[in-house]
């Protein structure tokens, strides 16, 4: 139950296309824009990024924009570049992982790494969970899963946990109590705690690991160094896809100044 005194209030406005330039121009504060798609959520974005440089003079370095993939974040820069009058310096325009490389490669040192990691690609992390699983204490899985230690299906499978967990910021500990309840996820505490070894012992990093410490820093110091000091204004494309760990990703990035906008399709959403 939530005590109504203690919700955030929320303000729904429709906005016609004769409305968009007031609705660009309120800049302040936390809004998601929503709509379905082909209703103009991405070119509300770039106005918007557009409004902030040329109308209120916010340096493009003060701006940070994301969405998923390179492919989206490739045209959400060609959509801006294409607009903006005159040299702009570049705005920071990127993926939540290649967000997470940058704060995790600025304080590697803070996370216990001698050097920045280097990212493991899907194959390599498949790989290497295959070869840790086929070395593993069998005796510590369930009976049904035994026999599949050590093949490329399994590993897949566990592959996939891992990141899945990573995505919900779950604990080691977190972990080994929902596997208390569940005689199929038994064997998973244990290995995940000799994979995240065997990953410092190499020097590397999963994606899903990358976003996780990335929130790890962010919220330990209020922000973790130039990126996140120096965005006043951070903009969301796709928002309906983001796990709990970017969530909290961008609360950690706009909590000095709550100037977040995302754009999201109702109904519509890959997790």
């Amino acid at each position: 139950m939530v005590d109504v005194a203690d919700a955030p209030v929320v303000l729904e406005q429709r906005v016609e296309p004769n409305d968009w330039p007031t609705a660009i121009a309120a800049c302040d504060g936390p809004q998601i824009v929503v709509g379905g798609p082909g209703t103009g959520k991405t070119e509300f974005l770039v106005r918007r990024v557009l409004h902030l440089i040329e109308e209120r003079q916010v340096p493009a370095s003060e701006l940070v924009v994301l969405s998923f993939g390179r492919r989206g974040t490739a045209d959400l820069e060609q959509r801006i570049r294409g607009e903006l009058s005159g040299s702009v310096p570049r705005i920071d325009i990127s993926t939540f992982h290649s967000l997470a490389a940058r704060i995790v490669e600025n304080h590697a040192s803070e996370l216990g790494w001698d050097s920045p990691p280097h990212i493991l690609t899907a194959p390599e992390q498949v790989d290497l969970v295959q070869r840790l699983l086929a070395r593993c204490d069998r005796s510590s899985w369930s009976p049904a899963f035994r026999g599949l230690l050590g093949s490329s299906t399994f590993a897949g499978e566990v592959t996939d946990f891992l990141l899945r967990a990573r995505e919900q910021m779950l604990s080691n500990r977190q972990l080994e109590v929902l596997a208390e309840a569940r005689q199929d996820w038994r064997g998973l505490p244990a290995f995940i705690e000799g994979y995240d070894s065997e990953l410092r012992t190499l020097g590397r990093i999963d994606y899903g690991t990358l976003l996780a410490s990335a929130v790890q820093l962010l919220e330990r110091h209020g922000s973790a160094g130039s990126i996140a000091d120096r965005s006043s204004y951070v903009l969301v494309d796709e928002y309906q896809d983001t796990t709990v760990a970017q969530t909290r990703l961008l609360e950690s990035m706009v909590a000095l100044h709550t100037n977040l906008t995302v754009a999201a399709a109702p109904y519509q959403s890959v997790y």
